[in-house]
C-alpha cells in the first residue's frame, strides 16, 4: 500500500475517533497505542479517513514520519 506515493508497511493503525491517525510500525507502537486508541487493519484507514473531521493527518506512532498533513492532500494506492 502507498499513502501519497510512500510505500507503508503497516499492518495497523490505531485511531482516536476524530481526525488522529497513527500507523503501527512495530510491536512496541502497539502496546503504546492500544490504551487508548482504537487499533484497526490497515485495509479500513480509507474508510476512516473519509469518516474522520476535516482536521485528520497520517503519521506514524512515533511521530518520526507524516504521510498527510492536515488539510493535506490524500492519495491511497493499493
Amino acid at each position: 500500500m502507498k499513502i501519497n506515493s510512500e510505500t507503508i508497511q503497516a499492518k495497523q493503525f490505531a485511531y482516536d475517533g476524530c481526525h488522529k491517525i497513527y500507523l503501527i510500525e512495530d510491536e512496541d507502537d502497539y502496546q503504546e497505542a492500544r490504551h487508548g486508541y482504537e487499533i484497526i487493519p490497515i485495509e479500513y484507514i480509507r474508510h476512516k479517513w473519509n469518516e474522520s473531521c476535516g482536521l485528520q493527518f497520517i503519521s506514524n506512532w512515533k511521530l518520526t514520519k507524516r504521510y498527510v498533513e492536515q488539510f493535506g492532500k490524500l492519495c491511497f494506492e493499493f
